[in-house]
């Protein structure tokens, strides 16, 4: 399991982002950033959503 804890990488988001593949967490970090009004992902914001993302192993 990867997360995303996406506060201090998408503004204004406190959620946790987990899914089975750093992918999907991603994908999924750029759909939030969209809902939360931002319109445009850069690659530095695309290089923090990669460096923020950690696996957990149960």
């Amino acid at each position: 399991m990867y997360e995303l804890n996406c506060a201090g990488v998408i503004p204004g988001c406190e959620r946790v982002i987990r899914a089975e593949s750093p992918a999907e967490v991603i994908r999924r970090a750029v759909m939030q950033a969209r809902q939360l009004g931002v319109d445009t992902i850069t690659p530095s914001m695309m290089d923090q959503f990669r460096q923020a993302t950690t696996e957990h192993r149960n």
